[in-house]
């Protein structure tokens, strides 16, 4: 650092550079320092990484930060005589700056990647905010400066080219080495581009008993009751079908026959994807000029498609809503659900996937005025009612009975609602909302006794037991039996098995007993935030890290079966199983494991 000692002498004697308003402005300055820009600088490169462009707020945040780092310490150096004393501070406000830095990294960076790699390639991206901040503290010539700061930026170029990133459910950071995955623009298998020749093998007019036609199963509940599987993975283990690149997107696959379909971003559009369940060729796939991307959840459609009566119906996340040929993908009709309900899209995105409800597709338009569902003809797409009072959340639409009358239940970013199943009036309401007002978990229908629903979130929320009843004047009444903090889903969803409820609770496998309001049983593994199905006597638990787990549901404790790992990396999607089959996908790849069922020598 070369010092101009005439300038450091001419200011010695100046208002600011006395010592009790120096020391207070170093104070100050450390503390900008070490506690106000190390997550801003943070927030905004890992941002950046993930969707190509900062966040205006962090990003407004950190220059902030820096102005007043810079004002802080201006001319600081006038206070100070000694050259050790100068060099004192600028060691100190580095050491400052990289031990912060790496603390944060250490708490909440996950990786497998060593964290020394990661650690020293970030102190040298950080290097230029450190510098930026405090390279006014001494008089120096511009041109170290700005030398300087240039080499800083430059510093910044190796760490993402080395690494991607993204974010875990627990909204920690997680890091892999770029390997130039493109988000699965391109697949193993090209589609078939004869429309006429695809139409001639595929059939989905009907969907069978053992069917996977829409989000979460038969019922919306994750609950599969008539595929029993083998117990004991060790004699029988998974077997791997077919694995394929696929574009990003967090819904789930629907299966009809031998088809499975979902949402994939595929460069700069939405498609909706038929592939072969027996190889995992793809068919045939419809593409809307569609790029929708979000800072925590990244980019790609969030919704589950629905397969019935030949149809395909697809919702993206800009809630374009699709009809389309389940033989040849070729559109039959289509809406902007957010456009035609003058509705605003919400920060990740149309996440409700569609139900079908005797001739209606009932959608979510996740918007701003407070509307949250709407029902289109499923032949024409004509739109046939509006409902709801309250903005949507990421929770999808399901049909339940309730005193013998069917509605559709929908929990929204304040609490869970009963609609009319004809006409989408509002029936009852019960208010049930975390601090985010993020909802995203299915609530499961007659828990106990008739009317009793059971509810959960998470952001430290928790759970709840709702008692719903028809009073004698026809009017609809709800009311909470009990609430717990236990069973905090934050988006996944729980199941019952005899009596009980399990589920991912901020992660960890767990155990309830709604008869005693919610008392925790037992809660052991972490599976982080993943999904869960019950099939038959047997919980399928998809990992957040791709693995598969089987357990055997007991009030007593924890019993893994078994565990494999399907996916190799961060998995968000709920998992779908057909039978004897279980198709897997995240935001990158799919693949298709056959399961061995009870009786064939692994029980």
């Amino acid at each position: 650092m070369a010092i101009d000692s005439q300038r450091v002498a001419m200011n010695k004697n100046s208002l600011l550079s006395s010592k009790p308003i120096a020391l207070v402005r170093l104070v100050l300055a450390f503390v900008v320092t070490g506690a106000f820009l190390p997550y801003a600088w943070g927030r905004t490169f890992v941002i950046w990484m993930q969707v190509g462009k900062p966040e205006l707020s962090y990003a407004a945040i950190l220059g902030i930060g820096i102005a007043g780092l810079v004002l802080l310490n201006w001319g600081l150096a006038a206070a100070f005589s000694r050259a050790r004393d100068l060099w004192l501070v600028g060691s100190t406000a580095a050491v400052v700056w990289l031990a912060v830095n790496g603390t944060l990294l250490v708490l909440y960076v996950e990786a497998d990647i060593p964290k020394a790699y990661i650690g020293g390639l970030y102190a040298l991206a950080s290097l230029w905010v450190g510098w930026l901040g405090w390279m006014f503290f001494a008089p120096m010539r511009w041109t170290i400066r700005l030398g300087v700061l240039v080499l800083c930026l430059l510093a910044v170029v190796p760490f993402p080219l080395l690494f991607t990133a993204g974010l875990t459910g627990d909204s920690h950071v997680s890091l892999e080495w770029r390997q130039g995955n493109d988000g699965g623009a391109q697949t193993e298998s090209p589609a078939i581009s004869s429309m006429s020749a695809v139409s001639a093998t595929i059939d989905v007019k009907h969907t069978g008993e053992h069917d996977f036609a829409q989000f979460l199963g038969p019922q919306r509940s994750g609950v599969i009751a008539d595929v029993h599987l083998a117990r004991n993975w060790e004699t029988n283990p998974p077997r791997l079908i077919w694995r394929r690149p696929v574009g990003a997107g967090w819904g789930a696959f629907a299966f009809a026959g031998d088809l499975a379909i979902t949402q994939e971003q595929q460069g700069g559009e939405e498609c909706v994807v038929c592939r072969r369940v027996s190889n995992g060729a793809e068919l045939w796939r419809h593409a809307d000029a569609i790029n929708f991307d979000s800072s925590m959840g990244g980019p790609g459609p969030r919704a589950t498609p629905t397969i019935a009566g030949g149809r395909v119906y697809a919702v993206g996340a800009t809630g374009i809503l699709n009809c389309l040929n389940g033989a040849t993908g070729e559109i039959v009709w289509s809406v902007d659900i957010l456009k035609d309900n003058s509705a605003e899209n919400i920060a990740h995105g149309v996440a409700g996937s569609p139900l079908l409800v005797d001739n209606l597709v009932v959608v979510c338009p996740t918007g701003s005025n407070g509307l949250c569902l709407a029902a289109y003809d499923k032949d024409s797409g004509k739109r046939v009612w509006q409902g709801g009072k309250d903005q949507t959340s990421y929770a999808s639409p399901m049909l339940a009975e309730l005193h013998g009358a069917r509605q559709i239940l929908l929990f929204t970013s304040k609490g869970l609602t009963g609609h009319d199943a004809g006409s989408g009036a509002v029936l009852w309401s019960f208010p049930f909302a975390n601090d985010q007002f993020v909802n995203c978990s299915q609530p499961i229908v007659n828990v106990g006794a008739t009317g009793q629903i059971f509810v959960s979130t998470g952001y430290s929320k928790g759970c709840a037991l709702i008692q719903v009843d028809k009073t004698t004047d026809g009017s609809w009444q709800a009311h909470a039996l009990w609430t717990s903090r236990n069973m905090k889903t934050k988006f996944t969803s729980a199941v019952l098995y005899q009596k009980f409820i399990y589920g991912l609770d901020d992660g960890m496998i767990s155990c309830i007993d709604p008869a005693r309001e919610g008392k925790l049983m037992w809660k052991e593994r972490r599976y982080r935030h993943g999904q869960v199905l019950l099939v038959d006597d047997l919980l399928l638990i998809q990992a957040e890290d791709g693995s598969v787990a089987l357990v055997e549901p007991s009030p007593q404790g924890l019993r893994e079966l078994g565990q494999f790992r399907a996916l190799a990396h961060k998995t968000w999607n709920n998992p779908a199983l057909a039978g004897r089959l279980l198709l897997v996908r995240n935001d990158r790849e799919a693949a298709c494991y056959e399961l061995a069922l009870a009786g064939t020598g692994g029980s």
